[in-house]
């Protein structure tokens, strides 16, 4: 109960992130196109998520350094999350 709020806003950014991400794939195959911004970033959200799930001490403004450079990890595995999604919603893309 001490992380009640913290934990509620991870599901809340995973679903809606997760939310997100369907929605993209849902787009590309019934439409044939998609949001390359969706594409990329909407992982982003899921890993804050998961992230804010697991440690839910760590919300809020990152105060030391260890705590920044935490930060910027999950941000960098999100970003990756986000480029292996963006390629296997096209990979065309990168191979031209």
């Amino acid at each position: 109960m001490r992380h009640l709020k913290a934990r509620l806003l991870a599901i809340v950014l995973i679903a809606v992130f997760a939310g997100l991400t369907y929605l993209g794939w849902h787009q590309l195959t019934t439409e044939g196109r998609y949001s390359l911004k969706l594409a990329a970033f909407a992982p982003v959200g899921i890993v804050g998520g998961l992230f804010l799930l697991i440690f839910p001490a760590k919300a809020g403004k990152p105060t030391t350094t260890g705590d920044k450079i935490m930060v910027l990890i999950v941000f960098a595995i999100g970003l990756v999350a986000g480029l292996c999604n963006w390629f296997l919603m096209d990979p065309g893309f990168f191979h031209r």
